[in-house]
């Protein structure tokens, strides 16, 4: 087996060529891990809402799963980026002044390399769920048969359009008097056509569409929150930025009907997969 380049240097057995390679891949590594860890904290601070919400929203405000999971990321990211900051600024340092760097750094490889890869380890699993795919905890019973109450499921905004369908959770203290999060279906978004008609003008349709399970007066409350308050307006479009939704449980959900159309911005993300019961482990 090929002795490393690191080992090589433990044991004074380099030459000056594998020495410029080895102090190469040692800049090389330390600079994109650096440049990693400072681009997760300056997002961690531009999102820092994101934060909020976990905390808030996902963990009730109190003692829970997710504040621990933010003070931990917050306490890893900070050693991590630290512990290869400090590195790098040393082996600049030395650079300068004619130092010899090498040893140093290579010690500190070994002696905190388990810490180290915990760090790395806890910091990027941590702020991938929270800031790319968040877990999420079904509470009632407005999305069955599709969820069940206890469903866990995982949800993100990565790349998010609204699109007709999808299932979203968004954030519902704008709409209710709940600081709390609703798990919904979008069933239409921007420039959709929403219409009253019928013999009794009590005969709602989207896009064509008949939904018997929309009454006039939800009509009109969703016509409200689009901004309409001609009565005489018998159709219009779902403004920009705006969608409407329901629960797949239309006789038992609180959703659009009840509080109008909701926006865009509020959706925390689009559910995409259930991930527990296992035994219903599904993509959406």
């Amino acid at each position: 087996m090929k002795e490393s380049l690191e080992n090589k240097y433990l044991d004074k057995t380099i030459t000056e060529e594998e020495l410029g390679k080895y102090k190469k891949s040692l800049w090389m590594k330390k600079g994109i891990l650096s440049g990693i860890y400072l681009f997760m904290m300056i997002f961690s601070f531009i999102y820092i809402k994101r934060i909020g919400v976990f905390f808030n929203a996902l963990g009730g405000g109190g003692f829970s799963f997710y504040l621990v999971a933010i003070v931990i990321f917050y306490i890893t990211l900070s050693l991590a980026f630290g512990y290869f900051l400090f590195q790098i600024g040393y082996m600049i340092y030395s650079e300068i002044k004619g130092l010899d760097w090498v040893a140093l750094i290579t010690k500190l490889n070994i002696k905190l390399d388990i810490y180290s890869f915990i760090c790395k380890c806890l910091s990027i699993l941590l702020f991938i769920m929270i800031y790319i795919t968040t877990p999420c905890t079904v509470v009632g019973s407005s999305m069955a048969p599709t969820f069940k109450d206890g469903d866990r499921l995982l949800c993100t905004d990565l790349f998010y359009t609204p699109t007709r369908d999808d299932i979203i959770v968004f954030d519902a203290k704008n709409y209710t008097e709940l600081d709390s999060f609703f798990i919904k279906r979008t069933i239409a978004i921007e420039g959709d056509i929403i219409k009253l008609s019928g013999p009794d003008m009590n005969e709602v349709s989207i896009n064509n569409q008949v939904y018997s399970d929309i009454s006039k007066d939800e009509f009109i409350r969703i016509r409200k929150s689009a901004g309409i308050m001609d009565d005489t307006e018998t159709s219009f479009l779902i403004p920009s930025g705006m969608q409407l939704v329901m629960g797949d449980n239309r006789d038992n959900s609180h959703d659009s009907r009840k509080f109008g159309l909701i926006k865009n911005e509020d959706v925390f993300g689009r559910v995409y997969m259930r991930v527990f019961p296992f035994t219903g482990i599904h993509f959406y």
